[in-house]
């Protein structure tokens, strides 16, 4: 791995779908752009545990769905605990709330849908590598009834204003778990929250949608 600045960091990437032609997409996509090395590929959560251990890479693009009778939310659940530096993205078919619920809770640093075209999806890749947490726009969608259990508004909570704050300020998820002694799981769920309840899919939305009504305060140099 690189040890110079993170624009030349090269991420280790490793791919894990019980297709093979899903691999094979997921692979050709992110060698087609800069700064990605395929180091593995596994069809199910033994064998995508066992690469994690042996091949340390510091990207995990997961599915849900894989062989060998776990599911790739176990898959997230056990390695997110013993690799906290492990940015671990969910590219699966399944866009039911239930699965976004677990993923968020297991700490996934982002959940795409397959149908996401593949030049989005190594923008977003590239987004939640710099530290952004990146949800499918439908199913962000979904939050506001079944997951907020409210409609969506405009409103958010303090908590919520202020993670959103200190994102604009260029504040990373690690570094705002810090300063306000709560884990990374929790500063994801906060966000995931702004963006249902401000009907925005990402970050960059939730920041000018929330400038927009006055809640936060953007300093454009710092975005």
């Amino acid at each position: 791995m690189s040890t110079g600045t993170e624009s030349t960091k090269i991420w280790r990437t490793l791919i894990v779908d019980d297709h093979p032609i899903v691999r094979q997409g997921m692979r050709t996509a992110l060698e087609n752009a800069t700064g990605f090395e395929i180091i593995g590929e596994a069809d199910n959560a033994e064998d995508a545990i066992n690469a994690v251990e042996m091949l340390y890479p510091n990207l995990l693009m997961l599915d849900i769905r894989i062989k060998g009778g776990r599911s790739g939310i176990e898959v997230a659940n056990e390695l997110r605990p013993l690799y906290p530096k492990l940015k671990i993205v969910i590219l699966t078919n399944h866009a039911q709330e239930p699965y976004l619920r677990a993923m968020i809770e297991a700490g996934v640093d982002g959940y795409l849908l397959k149908d996401t075209a593949p030049s989005e999806i190594v923008t977003a890749v590239n987004a939640i590598l710099r530290g952004q947490n990146v949800y499918s726009e439908s199913l962000v969608s979904s939050l506001p009834t079944s997951y907020i259990q409210s409609e969506a508004t405009d409103e958010l909570s303090s908590v919520e204003a202020e993670v959103l704050q200190m994102v604009a300020d260029g504040v990373t998820n690690q570094e705002i778990a810090a300063l306000l002694k709560m884990d990374q799981k929790a500063v994801q769920m906060h966000l995931a929250r702004s963006f249902a309840r401000l009907g925005v899919p990402d970050r960059a939305a939730a920041i000018t949608k929330a400038s927009e009504l006055g809640i936060i305060v953007v300093d454009e140099e710092a975005v």
